[in-house]
């Protein structure tokens, strides 16, 4: 019967490169956003990869999730470290700040300095 999705289905040409929607998998349907030039940007590439934008997208994707990986892998044991060094910080207590008075001529002049630069401007008065 035409305008039955059967109907639709049966005589609409095969025109997506997409395997996962031959093989009959499940699909969650997502919508990512972009400007009018990098939308046509990666049409232009998907064309010329021989797939369509789907595809395309979803190869993109794993291909950072696998580089993602791969640098997770690389300094796990170094962020290891960092956390076990971060544990053991735990216990240490913190030290009292002294107050503005209690610093020395060249500390308080440093902290000018250093709030006139953050401040970008001679606004050093508010320490």
């Amino acid at each position: 019967m035409p305008g039955s999705p059967d109907w639709v289905n049966a005589t609409r040409p095969r025109q997506r490169n997409t395997l996962c929607y031959d093989d009959g998998i499940a699909n969650i349907r997502f919508t990512i956003s972009t400007a009018s030039d990098v939308q046509t940007a990666i049409r232009m590439h998907a064309e010329a990869a021989g797939m369509d934008v789907s595809a395309y997208m979803i190869a993109a994707a794993v291909a950072q999730m696998a580089r993602d990986d791969a640098a997770t892998a690389t300094f796990a044991a170094l962020d290891a470290r960092n956390q076990a060094a971060f544990e053991q910080t735990g216990d240490v207590p913190e030290a009292d700040l002294p107050s503005f008075d209690a610093l020395t001529a060249d500390e308080q002049a440093l902290v000018h300095r250093v709030l006139a630069s953050a401040l970008g401007s001679d606004a050093a008065g508010v320490a």
